[in-house]
């Protein structure tokens, strides 16, 4: 029994603490008071790319999660580029992700 309750313990113990993670849900973000183009510039760096370029910018360290859509006029954050009409496409929500800064006395 002592090895099981030992067992248990070790195995939380190494789990991963969610209090030590600092999370950010961006729903429909803008730059420039225009949605926020899925891609860097032009059609590269589309996806988690750009999604990580706009957490890093929002100070998080990565894009954890991130939607997209069909949007009537996007701005790209690498380059500035605009996209107007049917062919555009926005971010619907990032969700960024940073680990807590932890002093040297280990608290948060």
């Amino acid at each position: 029994m002592k090895t099981r309750i030992l067992l248990v313990c070790l195995v939380l113990a190494a789990l991963p603490d969610p209090g030590h993670a600092s999370v950010r849900n961006y729903f429909a973000p803008e730059l420039d008071g225009l949605r926020l183009a899925s891609c860097l510039a032009g059609n590269e760096g589309c996806g988690k790319p750009a999604a990580d370029a706009y957490c890093r910018a929002q100070g998080y360290e990565t894009a954890v999660l991130f939607q997209r859509e069909a949007a009537a006029e996007t701005v790209t954050l690498g380059d500035g580029g605009r996209c107007s009409g049917t062919s555009c496409v926005a971010f619907r929500q990032i969700k960024c992700q940073s680990p807590l800064e932890v002093s040297a006395d280990g608290n948060s």
